[in-house]
């Protein structure tokens, strides 16, 4: 299985363990500190780490065809998201483990992907991830 089907199926695990967290939420779960913030729930955490040892493996030589898509599939995830916003930052929050596949780009793509992601975060609605993230691909191209 490819680097971006296996991201897929991970972000469909981490849909459907959102899903469950927001359905086991307490009605005053998170309000002034109180109970269990679903931000905090494990399943954040999990993804994360499943994003960072897939953009790992495809910083590896040989895996260099699947990696431009497996960051494409990263940047597009979260406009394709459908959950709660908490969740949504964690989307975006993830694109930070792509840093190290972005100069492995061939440089038609990564300005390919820079004029994208200009275009879908504008500069005023970027997290400093993304002002990163956007540095990064711009960088010699």
């Amino acid at each position: 299985m490819n680097e971006t089907a296996v991201f897929q199926a991970a972000l469909a695990e981490y849909a459907q363990a959102v899903t469950e967290v927001q359905k086991s939420r307490k009605m005053f779960d998170g309000v002034l500190g109180l109970g269990n913030h679903p931000s905090n729930a494990p399943c954040h955490d999990v993804f994360d780490k499943k994003v960072e040892s897939l953009c790992l493996e495809a910083a590896e030589p040989e895996n260099g065809a699947e990696r431009a898509a497996l960051v494409e599939a990263v940047f597009g995830a979260e406009g394709q998201w459908k959950g709660p916003e908490y969740a949504r930052l964690m989307l975006i929050a993830a694109q930070r483990h792509t840093l190290p596949l972005l100069p492995l780009l061939a440089p038609e793509s990564r300005k390919k992907l820079a004029d994208w992601y200009r275009k879908t975060y504008p500069r005023r609605k970027r997290l400093p991830v993304q002002d990163q993230v956007l540095k990064a691909l711009e960088k010699g191209v």
